[in-house]
């Protein structure tokens, strides 16, 4: 299988920086080696995918060749170097006691395994087995990745959806390889999952430098393990936890750069800093205040000679990282980040748009009060109304389109995009106030000030959004230090008194994830509580009399508006019976099979798009193997959960791609490509009378949202408008 080529190239690279390592510490030399072996794996996916782009060899065999010359020439180098007695193979024996958790106490050994067994295999399990079904995956980040496949290339082609061209893309570039290798999207979750294992071993290393001992150092990784967002992240096809590896990394390698010279430590702190932005922009603003931290501590400490060296290899490992992409950019929209508003392919405009103190304090505001959400609606109401109060006071208006995206509410969403960090939230804020008060070392206090003012610049740069609470990792994996550093340093209370909290109140969002649940939450919590619906609804007469056969005891039957109201609230004892009823009558079908372990890989491709799977049910049996689909939609929409359902039931899916395009994007050299199709899948109607001769139409196939047009003739026609 390919993908044991990339899995290869790893461990290969680990072996390599773990035996060369002058560490004493197994444990850190684990952790440090890891992050490296990330870090050099990342280059080598930037390398092979801009040089494969160049020569339009984006494809499977280029990927298997370069891969496979990878794997032999890095397996090839561990030899050498140990034939050279410059590596000894057998000092990977110590990793059997890492393995083992020699060196820990009961209680840590216990934690960790825990852990491992609760926490980390099902997440892995969910990022291998779990079918990608994040709604922006399925609108940019994998349809990107599909067109780029087509192509051939990295370059701009012709879209409905701009966000695919000109959104960071470094993450997916490390997800195409994995479907290159693997020929499907089976792996595509493991990026995220590996920035996941990445950034648990920054966080406790970072902490390590500030003197916490093994019980500081996994109370700051198990603050990151449990964050809420970072576990629904952690499966997903989203890029926010890859941006943030890349953060974690670039602070750690610049704090070891602080503490001596490394060519090793300078050149993966400035290409993780590269990497990290080229992901998501956002890092960039969290790592400003620590660029200009250790900027000066390296002038004084190394003086000017060394700070100019520093400064011209982040400068080069930007350019050559940002170069290329940028170029597409600016070759299309006049610009190297984002299209102008001024021009026609003016889109979203994330920025913020006016600068004040007031105007910062309102989005620090709006932007905690993403994280204070509780499921107690009265509770939420009460703050969202103290928020309002307080802006009216200060004067600014708390949906000013000018600083925020979306319209600002307090609220306790379960969401793979936008779940709060309640908990995690409210510790940093009590250890932040501590901090001001508790004798702590320097570097703590300026690493704090740093991780405070990154937020800052964040709220004072980019507007308001309601998902947010992802994009604000960077600030909860420096708040996981912080947490550690207060409490083990200076409360001296045992870890393990707030480990286990955590543990427990965010072990269900490992198993209750709504894009992927591994078990039905909703079902198997009301199975328990005997709660029982006060009113059924038939969806059909034949329904309806399974439901009166079953339930006739209980409720009153016939009903209005084919809903049937419950005779009487029943005990306990008679509820469970009630339930058992219900779900014999398949009332709770549809709850009991919300796991993914219960559903087909189609339907969970459309978790986060239930209307269009059914919709796209009725007309999928339409679609023959084999055959190429022209996307004809009004709306700026991706198509991937269409293309990967009928990828999911033939051994050759065809191909789909945009045939309708904004008539800019027709110079573009992909724009120009033959794409030949029998079938158009389309959101209106309208658009097919508008485009489609009609003596070509051989019949239309229609659903609620969707319709299948089957051609006579076979097109290679666009229409770019």
């Amino acid at each position: 299988m390919g993908i044991c080529l990339l899995l290869i190239s790893f461990a290969c690279i680990f072996a390599i920086f773990f035996l060369r390592s002058t560490e004493t510490g197994a444990y850190t030399n684990l952790r440090r080696s890891f992050i490296l072996s990330l870090i050099a794996n990342a280059g080598i996916v930037f390398i092979y995918n801009e040089t494969a782009s160049f020569f339009n060899a984006v494809n499977t065999t280029s990927a298997l060749v370069i891969w496979m010359a990878e794997a032999l020439g890095a397996s090839g180098l561990v030899y050498f170097l140990h034939q050279s007695g410059k590596i000894d193979l057998k000092k990977l024996d110590v990793l059997k006691g890492a393995f083992r958790l020699t060196g820990f106490g009961t209680s840590h050994k216990i934690i960790i395994t825990s852990v491992a067994l609760l926490y980390m295999l099902p997440l892995l399990f969910l990022a291998i087995y779990a079918a990608p079904n994040n709604f922006d995956s399925h609108m940019y980040h994998l349809n990107r990745i599909l067109i780029w496949i087509y192509n051939g290339n990295l370059d701009h082609f012709p879209t409905m959806h701009l966000q695919q061209l000109y959104l960071n893309v470094f993450a997916e570039y490390i997800v195409l390889d994995t479907v290159l290798l693997s020929g499907s999207d089976q792996f595509s979750g493991l990026i995220q999952f590996g920035a996941f294992i990445g950034s648990i071993c920054g966080i406790s290393l970072i902490a390590k430098k500030f003197g916490l001992a093994k019980d500081g150092q996994l109370l700051a990784a198990i603050c990151f393990v449990t964050l809420p967002i970072g576990i629904f992240e952690s499966t997903s096809t989203q890029v926010d936890l890859c941006g943030c590896f890349f953060f974690i990394a670039f602070v750690y390698f610049g704090f070891e750069l602080l503490e001596k010279k490394s060519a090793l430590a300078l050149v993966a702190m400035m290409q993780s800093l590269a990497f990290g932005g080229f992901s998501k922009y956002t890092i960039l603003i969290f790592a400003i205040p620590f660029a200009i931290y250790f900027g000066v501590r390296i002038l004084l400490q190394y003086r000017f000679a060394y700070a100019m060296k520093v400064l011209g290899v982040a400068l080069a490992l930007m350019a050559i990282t940002y170069s290329p992409f940028f170029y597409r950019n600016y070759s299309l929209f006049g610009h190297v980040m984002s299209p102008l508003q001024n021009t026609p392919f003016a889109s979203e405009e994330l920025p913020a748009k006016k600068h004040s103190v007031v105007y910062t304090l309102s989005n620090v505001v709006k932007n905690a009060g993403l994280n204070i959400g509780l499921p107690i609606t009265s509770f939420n109401q009460a703050v969202d109304k103290q928020i309002r109060a307080f802006h009216e006071t200060i004067g600014v208006n708390i949906d000013d389109p000018d600083l925020s995206i979306d319209p600002f509410s307090v609220k306790y969403s379960v969401h793979e995009d936008m779940i709060p960090n309640t908990i995690h939230f409210w510790l940093i804020v009590g250890a932040g106030v501590l901090l001001l008060f508790l004798p702590l070392n320097r570097d703590i206090k300026w690493f704090w000030t740093c991780s405070a003012l990154g937020f800052l610049l964040f709220c004072t740069l980019m507007k308001f959004q309601l998902w947010s609470t992802r994009t604000q990792m960077p600030l909860f994996a420096m708040g996981a230090i912080m947490i550690a550093c207060v409490y083990s340093l200076r409360l001296r209370w045992k870890a393990i008194y707030l480990i286990i909290p955590l543990l427990i109140s965010s072990l269900p969002f490992v198993y209750g994830n709504p894009s992927k649940e591994l078990v039905s939450i909703n079902f198997v919590t009301r199975k328990a509580l005997g709660h029982i619906p006060i009113a059924i609804c038939e969806s059909s007469a034949e329904v309806g009399k399974v439901y009166e056969r079953y339930l006739s005891d209980y409720y009153e039957f016939p009903g209005k508006d084919n809903c049937h109201p419950l005779k009487r609230w029943p005990d306990y004892a008679e509820r469970t019976k009630v339930f058992a009823l219900l779900e014999k009558a398949g009332y709770y079908d549809q709850d009991r099979t919300s796991n993914i372990l219960s559903m087909n890989r189609d339907r969970a491709y459309f978790l986060s798009n239930p209307d269009n799977y059914l919709s796209f049910k009725e007309i999928r049996s339409h679609i023959p193997a084999d055959r190429n689909v022209g996307v004809m939609f009004r709306r700026n929409v991706g198509y991937y959960h269409f293309w990967s359902a009928t990828d999911n039931d033939v051994q050759r899916p065809g191909q789909m791609d945009y045939i309708r395009y904004m008539k800019e994007l027709a110079p573009l050299k992909n724009a120009q490509k033959k794409f030949c199709y029998e079938y158009i899948l389309s959101d209106d109607p309208t658009l097919i009378d508008s485009f489609i001769p009609k003596g070509n139409i051989a019949r239309i196939y229609s659903s609620e949202l969707l319709h299948l047009v089957e051609l006579k003739k076979i097109s290679c026609e666009k229409y770019p408008f």
